[in-house]
C-alpha cells in the first residue's frame, strides 16, 4: 500500500514539473515578438530624438530677411564686423554695441568719421581697414585677412553679394526704402542691427523719436497752402563741370518736402545733371548744398564757379544758401542723425515758425540722449558748419 502511494506521488510530482517547463518554454517563445517590438519602439525613439535634437539646432539658429529678400543666418558669436554700406557705423554707433567689433568700412565712411565729430567720439574708428574696397569694387581676399564674422553692404551691388556668398560670409544688404524716405530707411536698418546685436529695445527708442520729430514738424507745416511753401533745390553733387540735383525716389525730396518745403527739382526721377538755364527756370528761394561735394555756400555768393552764374538765383541773392550739416555721418542720406536733419530743414525753411527751435541746444540733448556723448560748443559748431574735407572717398557713389 506504501509503495503504491510513494509511486502515485512521485507520478504526481513528475506531471507537476513537466507542466512547469513546459510553461515556461512557452513564455520564452510568448516573450520573443513583444521583445522585438520594444527594440523596434528603442530604435525609433533614437531617431525621434535625434531628428529633435537637429530641429533643436536648426531653431537656434537666427535668421534674418535683408532688404534683397535674402535670408541671412546669423553667426552664433560676432566679433568682426565689415561695412561697406557708408552709412552703417554711423548707424551702428546707436545700438550701444562696441565699435572695435568694426574691422573694416568704407574709405569714404572713413573721410566723414575723419572729418566729423564722430572721428572725437571713437577715435578708434579712424584707424580701419579700407583698402580692401575702392568705390564699389571689393577685394574678396583682402576681406577674408580680416576675417569678418558678418558684412553689412549696400543691396544694389550685386557684384559684392556675388562674393560675400562665395566666401561664405554672412552678408546683410541694406538700402533705401519708401521711395527715399530717409526716416523710413534708418527705422529699417535700426531694426536689422537691433537684432542682429540684440538691441531691440534700444534701437525702439531712436525709431519712436525719429516718428514723434517728424509728427510735430508737420503738425505745423502741414497746413501750408502749396503756393506758399518754400521753393528749395539740394546740390546733391556739384563742381563746374556738372550739376546733379534730387527729385523724386531720392533723400532730398525727402528732406524738403516731408518738413513742409516745394522740391522744385520734384519732376526729376530720382537725380539728373541739370544746366544753369533749367536753374533760373526753378530759381529757388533756399538752396542746400550735400557733403557729397566740396562746393561751399560762399562758392556761390563769391559767384566763383567758371561756366555757372548763380548771382541770377534768388537763394543766392537772398543768401539762404546752406550747406549740410555732418554730425556722426553725412546728414543728406539716414545717418544716426536723421531727426536732427529733419528739424534742421524744418528751422532752413521756415525760420519764423520754427523760432523756438535752438539747433546747437537740440543737437547737444540728442547726442547725450542717444549716444551718451557730451558736445562742447566748439563740437556742435563744427557738426553744423562742416568742413569740404567731408567730400573725400565719395567719388563714384550713388544713394550713400
Amino acid at each position: 500500500m506504501k509503495k503504491k502511494i510513494s509511486i502515485f506521488l512521485i507520478l504526481i510530482l513528475c506531471t507537476v514539473f513537466i507542466g512547469i517547463l513546459s510553461g515556461c518554454s512557452d513564455n520564452s517563445i510568448g516573450t520573443q515578438p513583444v521583445q522585438k517590438e520594444e527594440a523596434v519602439k528603442e530604435v525609433q525613439k533614437d531617431e525621434a530624438n535625434k531628428t529633435s535634437d537637429k530641429q533643436d539646432i536648426e531653431a537656434k539658429k537666427e535668421i534674418i530677411i535683408d532688404q534683397n529678400g535674402r535670408e541671412v543666418i546669423l553667426p552664433e558669436k560676432i566679433d568682426n564686423v565689415v561695412m561697406t554700406a557708408l552709412p552703417l557705423p554711423s548707424i551702428y554707433a546707436l545700438t550701444g554695441e562696441a565699435v572695435d567689433k568694426i574691422v573694416g568700412m568704407h574709405p569714404g565712411a572713413k573721410s566723414a568719421i575723419e572729418n566729423s565729430i564722430m572721428g572725437k567720439m571713437t577715435p578708434e574708428l579712424v584707424n580701419k581697414e579700407t583698402g580692401f574696397i575702392e568705390g564699389t569694387d571689393l577685394n574678396i581676399e583682402e576681406v577674408l585677412k580680416l576675417k569678418p564674422d558678418i558684412a553689412f553692404y549696400w543691396g544694389s551691388y550685386t557684384n559684392q553679394q556675388e562674393q560675400w556668398e562665395k566666401a561664405g560670409i554672412p552678408a546683410i544688404a541694406v538700402k533705401t526704402q519708401g521711395g527715399g524716405d530717409a526716416l523710413e530707411t534708418l527705422s529699417s536698418w535700426l531694426k536689422i542691427l537691433g537684432k542682429v546685436f540684440n538691441k531691440e529695445s534700444r534701437v525702439d527708442e531712436v525709431i519712436k523719436y525719429g516718428e514723434k520729430t517728424l509728427a510735430d514738424i508737420q503738425s505745423k507745416t502741414d497746413g501750408i497752402p502749396v503756393e506758399e511753401k518754400a521753393k528749395a533745390l539740394i546740390l546733391f553733387k556739384h563742381s563746374e563741370s556738372e550739376i546733379v540735383v534730387p527729385g523724386k525716389g531720392h533723400y532730398g525730396q525727402f528732406w524738403i518736402e516731408a518738413t513742409g518745403g516745394y522740391n522744385v527739382a520734384r519732376e526729376i526721377n530720382v537725380t539728373a545733371n541739370v544746366n544753369m538755364e533749367q536753374v533760373y527756370k526753378w530759381n529757388p528761394q533756399i538752396i542746400f548744398i550735400s557733403s557729397f561735394t566740396e562746393t561751399m555756400p560762399q562758392d556761390l555768393y563769391d559767384n566763383n564757379i567758371e561756366g555757372q552764374d548763380w548771382s541770377k538765383v534768388d537763394a543766392v541773392k537772398n543768401k539762404r544758401v546752406y550747406k549740410i550739416p555732418v554730425g556722426v555721418y553725412r546728414w543728406y542720406p539716414p545717418s544716426g542723425d536723421v531727426p536732427l536733419m529733419m528739424k534742421w530743414m524744418a528751422k532752413h525753411q521756415y525760420p519764423e515758425l520754427f523760432e523756438e527751435l535752438d539747433m546747437k541746444e537740440e543737437t547737444k540733448q540728442y547726442y547725450k540722449t542717444f549716444y551718451n556723448y557730451e558736445l562742447r560748443d566748439d563740437d556742435v559748431e563744427g557738426i553744423l558748419n562742416p568742413a569740404k574735407a567731408a567730400a573725400n572717398g565719395t567719388g563714384g557713389l550713388g544713394k550713400q
